[in-house]
C-alpha cells in the first residue's frame, strides 16, 4: 500500500489557499493507520511535481494498492483535468500544469490491484476560445480515480475556517468514512451523500463518482 499526497497552498501568481496543508496532514494520518506507506509534500513547482509523481510510479508493482491525492488549484481543458503547480504563470495553460489522466494511465500500466486518485480541486473550464474562467479564491477541490471521484464539470469547492485551522469540505467527510471496511466506491458514495446534505454547500458544490472497479477492494484490506 503506497500513497503520494501533494498539497499546494502558496502560489506565486494565483490566490493562496488555506486548507491543503491541513487536508494532506489529515489524510496522511488516516492512510498510515490503514497500513499505507505515505509520502506527503507541500507547495511543489512543476519540476518538483513531475519528479514526485515519477518516483511514486516507480514504487508501484503488480498487486499494489496505490493512492494519489492532490489538493490545490486545478481546472479542466478540453475534457482533460490538470493540477496547477505553485509556479504556474497567470494565465496558465496545460503546458504549465500536470495532466491527471496521464498519471492515472501510468498507474494502471503498473498492474496495481487498486488505483485511487483523489484530486481535491476546482473544475473550472478553460473554454475552447482560450477564455479561462476565474478560479475561486476560496480554493479548489476535485477528484478523479479508478475508482474516480470528482466534482461535476464547472464546479467549485469550498474551504472551512475554524479558528486557526482550515479544511476542505471533501476532507471533512472523507475522514469520517475512510476507515470503514467497505468497497472503495461505496465509501466514496457515503462521502458524496454527506456533502450533499451539508447546508453550507447545498446547490454550490456538486459531486459525481466514476469508476471501473469491479472487485470488492477496500482501503482496509490487508496486503
Amino acid at each position: 500500500k503506497v500513497a503520494l499526497l501533494v498539497g499546494n497552498n502558496c502560489y506565486q501568481h494565483h490566490p493562496n489557499l488555506m486548507a491543503p496543508i491541513t487536508d494532506v496532514f489529515e489524510l496522511s494520518r488516516l492512510l498510515e493507520h490503514l497500513g499505507f506507506q505515505v509520502v506527503s509534500l507541500l507547495d511543489l513547482n512543476k519540476t518538483e511535481m513531475v519528479s514526485a509523481v515519477s518516483q511514486f510510479l516507480q514504487l508501484l508493482e503488480k498487486g499494489f494498492y496505490a493512492v494519489f491525492y492532490y489538493a490545490g488549484h486545478g481546472y479542466e481543458h478540453y475534457g482533460r483535468n490538470y493540477m496547477v503547480p505553485v509556479d504556474a504563470p497567470q494565465p496558465y495553460t496545460p503546458e504549465n500544469c500536470i495532466s491527471v489522466q496521464r498519471i492515472l494511465q501510468k498507474m494502471q500500466q503498473q498492474q496495481t490491484a487498486l488505483n485511487l486518485v483523489l484530486l481535491d480541486t476546482c473544475r473550472k473550464c478553460v473554454c475552447p476560445s482560450g477564455q479561462e474562467d476565474t478560479i475561486s479564491s476560496l480554493g479548489c477541490r476535485k477528484v478523479r480515480t479508478r475508482p474516480c471521484f470528482c466534482r461535476s464539470e464547472d464546479a467549485e469547492a469550498y474551504e472551512l475556517q475554524d479558528g486557526e485551522f482550515s479544511s476542505g469540505i471533501f476532507m471533512k467527510y472523507l475522514k469520517k468514512h475512510i476507515l470503514q471496511e467497505k468497497k472503495v466506491t461505496h465509501m466514496l458514495e457515503d462521502v458524496l451523500e454527506d456533502i450533499g446534505r451539508d447546508p453550507l454547500v447545498t446547490g454550490k458544490q456538486v459531486m459525481e463518482i466514476k469508476h471501473t472497479l469491479k472487485e470488492a477492494r477496500s482501503l482496509t484490506d490487508p496486503i
